[in-house]
């Protein structure tokens, strides 16, 4: 039986915000043999990692007339990490646990408030992690871990509406602040008849240290719309934006509009937090929503959605639920319609049954 070492939180979801206590306890047991613990420490690490590859062009294309080959271009990989945070705790040193013992140990960590919200995106993450190291005399050391989901505390409850307008085009927004799941409202006039377009965009910035400092900017379109009033839809697991300038990883979210008569697109930057002001919207795009917005606590970009029915906000359990259920009443009727396979055991029957009984 092996030495096993179990991380338990206070939470049934280990999700939470920044500037909240992170507790538990841990429970070691021994296995069939005595377990000389020499210390027993937990750590509590935040840290951002981004990494991405692009060709290098400052070599030179030699290209020679006697070689058919096809040369391979040389990449240079860019990284870059910071360490957010790194705590640790003493919690056992010098004990002896007899067979199949058990011993608990208490932790409590704070996490500070400008700390940034974990992430995973296409070319950088930003994770919690707890470690256990379990050290051992003479012998190597163990070493334990539990992810956690911490996202950054932003409240937001500005009320006031956002305008962007130029020579042919104005850009209207009833708010600017929003979490995700939300609707946007806008509403976009042209001085003359014109096709118009918004756009709903997220810019996400990764930073390297190595081997140069480098940007790298990525721009992806959530939503559009070619309506001149309308609501664009902020996707339920977006991440939030970031507040700390000069991170390996910023994010941040943009409402454009553009016209076949506007040579420059018109922009108003928009706030995503986890609390949101009242909804300030068309009484036709306002149903069933609550008065005041959260982010979803038990749900981020990859997590599954095996989340606790209590710790998920109202606007986007009855969504998804009508969702599966209707999915899952389509998948019952696709299987019925489909044509069964005839049972090996039937075929089998029939072919001794013709034999031992030859139809005359």
């Amino acid at each position: 039986m092996p030495i096993n070492c179990e991380i338990c939180l206070s939470r049934i979801s280990a999700v939470y915000h920044t500037g909240e206590h992170i507790t538990g306890w841990i429970d070691l047991v021994a296995g069939k043999k005595p377990l000389h613990v020499e210390a027993l420490s937990i750590s509590l690490r935040c840290h951002s990692t981004v990494g991405w590859q692009e060709v290098d062009r400052s070599l030179p294309q030699i290209v020679h007339n006697d070689s058919e080959a096809i040369r391979e271009p040389d990449y240079i990989n860019y990284t870059g990490d910071k360490l957010y945070l790194d705590q640790t705790q003493q919690l056992l040193q010098g004990i002896y646990l007899l067979p199949r013992g058990i011993k608990r140990c208490i932790f409590d960590f704070q996490l500070p408030s400008e700390l940034p919200g974990m992430c995973r995106l296409p070319l950088g993450r930003t994770s919690y992690t707890l470690q256990v190291r379990l050290q051992r005399y003479s012998k190597h050391h163990k070493i334990y871990q539990k992810s956690l989901c911490v996202k950054q505390r932003i409240e937001l409850r500005d009320l006031r509406p956002a305008t962007s307008s130029s020579v042919s085009l104005r850009l209207h927004l009833s708010r600017s602040s929003y979490v995700p799941g939300q609707r946007i409202a806008f509403e976009v006039q042209p001085t003359e008849p014109a096709t118009c377009r918004t756009c709903l965009c997220q810019v996400i910035t990764y930073r390297s240290e190595h081997p140069a400092v480098k940007e790298k900017r990525v721009q992806r379109v959530l939503d559009e719309s070619s309506d001149s009033a309308g609501v664009l839809h902020l996707p339920l697991c977006t991440p939030l934006m970031t507040q700390l300038q000069g991170e390996p990883i910023e994010i941040s979210y943009f409402v454009e509009a553009g016209s076949n008569l506007c040579r420059q697109p018109l922009r108003l930057p928009l706030w995503v937090g986890t609390v949101a002001p009242p909804i300030d919207a068309p009484a036709d795009a306002r149903t069933d929503s609550p008065a005041l917005g959260y982010d979803n606590l038990a749900l981020n970009e990859n997590d599954s959605l095996g989340a606790t029915i209590c710790e998920r906000p109202r606007h986007s359990f009855h969504i998804r639920s009508r969702r599966s259920k209707a999915k899952g009443q389509g998948d019952h009727l696709r299987k019925l319609r489909r044509p069964k396979k005839p049972s090996y055991v039937l075929l089998a029957w029939r072919y001794f049954s013709d034999i031992l009984f030859p139809r005359n």
